[in-house]
């Protein structure tokens, strides 16, 4: 869209600078005038258009119960991938008390504040590299090794800038219930998706990014009836609670 409406500001731009000057030394001064100045407020807004694309833009991840249509306000932990998998490091990123997990994305190095990680294929790469390494990789290299990834798989934040990508990839099985199935101590249970693109444990799901920040996205819900409309930047998620069969199933 910031590129249609750049279009379209040259395009006015260049009528301006086809048009005949009038005849007449008062009229051409003020002809001379009223285009000079219309040409510095089409700068202005291309300018403003630029300067829009490098800011953060920020998405607002909410889950909603698929069975009560209620959003989930409790604590969750979302795992997220800016950029297709495996070919970005992981975010851990936590839902607020109103049950919102902020992401802003951004074009500008300076405000990114995650891990600018290659992904797995580029760590794997390097891990096959140091262990058949002749002769055998020093401690020093192996160190250097583990500082480069440490941050890159489930990197929790708060409040997240991640490098703006074309997907944005959730896995479909966020938060943390475990504390509602009384099996605290036995691991880590997690929401169960509602989406019919997310039918087992462990998987992801892409989302475009361009979607979501033009008019928002809501996953299916299999679990319900219950719907909800997204505003623009808003990724909506359907989840909800194990039952007793899939607990069993995920425990064992």
């Amino acid at each position: 869209m910031r590129a249609s409406i750049g279009v379209a500001l040259l395009m006015i731009l260049g009528c301006l600078q086809a048009m005949p000057m009038p005849s007449g030394d008062k009229s051409s001064r003020r002809f001379f005038a009223i285009r000079l100045a219309a040409k510095g407020f089409l700068a202005l807004l291309l300018f403003a258009s630029y300067a829009t694309t490098l800011r953060a833009q920020t998405i607002q991840i909410k889950l909603v119960n698929g069975k009560t249509g209620r959003l989930i306000t409790d604590r969750s932990l979302l795992t997220v991938w800016v950029g297709a998998v495996p070919s970005s490091g992981s975010l851990t990123i936590p839902t607020d008390k109103h049950g919102i997990a902020l992401l802003r994305l951004t074009h500008n190095d300076s405000e990114i504040n995650v891990p600018d990680c290659e992904g797995y294929e580029a760590e794997n790469a390097d891990y096959q590299k140091l262990a058949n390494e002749k002769p055998k990789a020093s401690k020093q290299e192996w160190a250097e090794f583990n500082k480069k990834y440490k941050y890159c798989h489930n990197f929790e934040v708060k409040n997240p800038i991640a490098r703006y990508a074309d997907t944005i990839s959730v896995r479909t099985l966020p938060g943390d219930v475990s504390w509602k199935t009384g099996l605290g101590g036995r691991g880590s249970i997690p929401y169960v998706p509602c989406w019919p693109s997310a039918n087992t444990w462990g998987n992801t799901t892409d989302f475009s990014t361009k979607d979501v920040l033009q008019q928002g996205i809501v996953t299916a819900n299999t679990c319900g009836s219950a719907t909800v409309s997204p505003n623009p930047g808003q990724l909506i998620l359907f989840v909800r609670l194990p039952s007793n069969r899939e607990l069993w199933d995920f425990m064992n």
